[in-house]
C-alpha cells in the first residue's frame, strides 16, 4: 500500500478462502464405432434410453442433457477407402448435493448396460455469489486499511477514486472416472465392497484481489 502527496490513498488487498460445493454433477461421454452411420446413431439412441433410465428411480431422467453429437467416417491411411463409422456425443445431469444420493446415482449409472465413459465432480451452482461474496470481504479490508493511512496522516476517507479487482475460482473437482469396463473404484477389484464408491465433494479455492484509490479530506 502507498500514499502520494495529490490528495488520494492506494491501497490493495487479497483474500483466499474456500466454499463447499453444492452442486454434483455426472458427465457422459458416448461414443461408439460401427459399420454405418444410421448404427452409430442407433447405438447412440440406446445407450440414451439405458442412462436416463437408470436415472428415473432418483427423478432425474429429464435432467439428462445431451449436446455434441458428431458421426464421422473411419478410413484407410490414404483415405481411400471408408472403413466404417465412430460417433461421440456427451451429456450431464447436475443436480443439489442435498437433494440426492450422489454414490446410489453414481453405481446406478455404472451398471446400467451403458458403454459410455462417466465421470462424476462437485461444483457450485452460482459461481458468481461465491466470488461476490469474497470481493464484499476483500474491499472491506482493503477500506480499514486506507482508514488507518488516512489517519495516520491526519486525514479522513471520502469517495472512491477507482476501483479494480481480479478473482479466481477454482475448478470443478472430478473425483471418479469409469467405463463400463472398470467399475471398481470404491475398492480394490474382486472384493465385496468393489462396486461401492464412497464420493465426498472437496472444498473449492477462491482468491479475490483489490485496488482501491480514495480521495482524501
Amino acid at each position: 500500500m502507498s500514499m502520494d502527496k495529490t490528495g488520494f490513498v492506494s491501497v490493495g488487498a487479497e483474500i483466499e478462502d474456500e466454499v463447499m460445493p453444492d452442486r454434483v454433477v455426472f458427465s457422459i461421454c458416448f461414443g461408439g464405432s460401427f459399420d454405418t452411420k444410421e448404427a452409430c446413431l442407433n447405438d447412440y439412441n440406446a445407450d440414451r434410453v439405458k442412462v436416463a433410465a437408470a436415472l428415473v428411480p432418483f427423478g432425474l431422467d429429464d435432467e439428462l442433457t445431451c449436446r455434441g453429437y458428431a458421426c464421422y467416417a473411419r478410413t484407410t491411411r490414404r483415405k481411400a477407402t471408408i472403413t466404417g463409422y465412430s460417433y461421440h456425443a456427451y451429456g450431464t445431469i447436475a443436480a443439489s448435493i442435498d437433494a440426492v444420493d450422489v454414490a446410489a446415482i453414481w453405481t446406478a449409472l455404472n451398471t446400467c448396460g451403458s458403454r459410455a465413459d462417466m465421470s462424476v465432480g462437485f461444483d457450485l451452482a452460482d459461481r458468481r455469489a461465491a466470488e461476490d461474496a469474497l470481493i464484499a470481504r476483500v474491499v472491506k479490508r482493503a477500506r480499514n486499511n486506507a482508514q488507518a493511512l488516512a489517519a495516520a496522516s491526519g486525514s479522513k476517507l471520502d469517495g472512491v477514486k477507482h476501483i479494480s479487482y481480479n478473482s479466481q475460482l477454482g475448478s470443478m473437482d472430478r473425483l471418479c472416472y469409469a467405463s463400463a469396463a472398470d467399475f471398481a473404484l470404491g475398492a480394490p477389484a474382486g472384493s465385496a465392497d468393489s462396486k461401492v464408491t464412497v464420493l465426498e465433494p472437496e472444498p473449492i479455492e477462491v482468491e479475490c484481489s483489490v485496488d482501491v484509490e480514495w480521495w482524501l479530506e
